[in-house]
């Protein structure tokens, strides 16, 4: 039996669930904190969700693709994330956002996996885990400065 990988971020944010929502769906804010890549979705199950970077021309490159699986404003977001890197086409992982009450105000908890099917699953989790600690603290400062 294969160990389960899952990348995990708990974050306790002192404001309001309406306000971490805002970062996570608004694409001027996932700007901030994603790799300058701005989250497009039309917010209905199963359509797509793309992370795209806005270009000098006008333009925008596609860094990640995926598709959405359940959206609770408020309390879940859940993609499956499509990973085009050489050697892992066809491969998917999920990405969850789930927000929870806590006593500092609301617990956003990232959950990225399961990568233990994967070629070079250590490998791909480590990077992964590498991933959302490089953008915990600029998640955290959006989430806190939406008015």
């Amino acid at each position: 039996m294969r160990k389960s990988l899952w990348a995990r971020l708990e974050l306790p944010l002192a404001t309001t669930k309406e306000n971490i929502w805002l970062a996570l769906t608004l694409p001027e804010l996932t700007e901030q904190y994603m790799y300058n890549c701005q989250l497009h979705c039309k917010w209905e199950l199963g359509s797509d969700a793309l992370w795209r970077e806005f270009q000098e021309d006008g333009s925008f490159i596609t860094h990640v693709s995926g598709t959405l699986l359940d959206y609770q404003p408020y309390s879940l977001l859940r993609f499956k994330i499509n990973h085009q890197r050489d050697g892992l086409n066809g491969q998917t992982s999920e990405l969850r956002f789930i927000l929870s009450p806590s006593q500092k105000g609301v617990l956003l908890t990232v959950e990225q996996g399961d990568f233990s099917t994967f070629p070079q699953a250590e490998e791909i989790y480590a990077e992964c885990v590498s991933g959302w600690n490089y953008v915990q603290e600029k998640l955290i400062a959006t989430c806190l400065s939406v008015k």
